[in-house]
This record gives C-alpha cells, structure tokens and sequence, in this order.
C-alpha cells in the first residue's frame, strides 16, 4: 500500500495546506507546479487561472508570457 505524498514532489511544499491556496494536491504535486507548468506548454484554462493567481499576489516568481489570451 503506497503512503499519501504529504510534500510536492517537485517543489516540496506541504499539500493540501488550507492556508496556501496553491497547495492543492495534483496526485502528489502541488498546484503551484502544475499549474505553472501547464500554463507554460499553452493549457488555456490553466493559464488564466495562474495569470489570476499572479494578479492576486499568489505567484510572485512567475512570468507572464507575452501571448495575449482570451477570458470567458
């Protein structure tokens, strides 16, 4: 029986974290990651939510690319 991650396997951070918006767990990484690596291949959904996350003060490290998108 395989144990529960309780740290992002790629970053570290404490998932599912209730005070950490970004700490959701996405099968043993941390939204945060996931997030950002999806909005870097060209995930649409994914990238308007991390570009929300960034205009909220939750990714301060992030980059916004320059592609320009549409928001429903």
């Amino acid at each position: 029986m395989a144990l529960k991650s309780v740290s992002c396997r790629i970053c570290r951070r404490e998932l599912s974290n209730p005070k950490d918006p970004l700490s959701i767990d996405c099968g043993g990484d941390c939204w945060g990651c996931v997030g950002e690596i999806e909005a870097g291949m060209g995930d649409e959904k994914s990238l308007v939510k991390v570009r929300e996350e960034f205009e909220l003060g939750l990714r301060l490290n992030w980059t916004p690319p320059n592609k320009k998108i549409d928001s429903d």
